[in-house]
């Protein structure tokens, strides 16, 4: 899963500006993180913090774009 991204990233990088293409590789390459995020919190929770896991915290299992976009609120629900 991780791979994807990168390689998209590689495609993104050879695609010339103006392409139609690049908003979908965008649009890709996000949405990838956004499942590899949703990846690591279901293995987090299947764990039920056991192991090498117990020290995690919410924020390690979500990327920084995404904690950017989360409320205070939501924040200390989290924790």
């Amino acid at each position: 899963m991780q791979k994807y991204p990168v390689l998209l990233q590689a495609i993104l990088k050879e695609t010339e500006d103006g392409n139609p293409d690049m908003t979908y590789l965008e649009e890709a390459i996000e949405a990838l993180k956004n499942v590899q995020d949703a990846a690591q919190l279901r293995t987090f929770q299947a764990a039920m913090g056991k192991g090498i896991t117990a020290r995690w915290e919410w924020r390690n299992l979500v990327s920084l774009g995404l904690r950017r976009n989360i409320t205070d609120d939501e924040s200390r629900r989290q924790s």
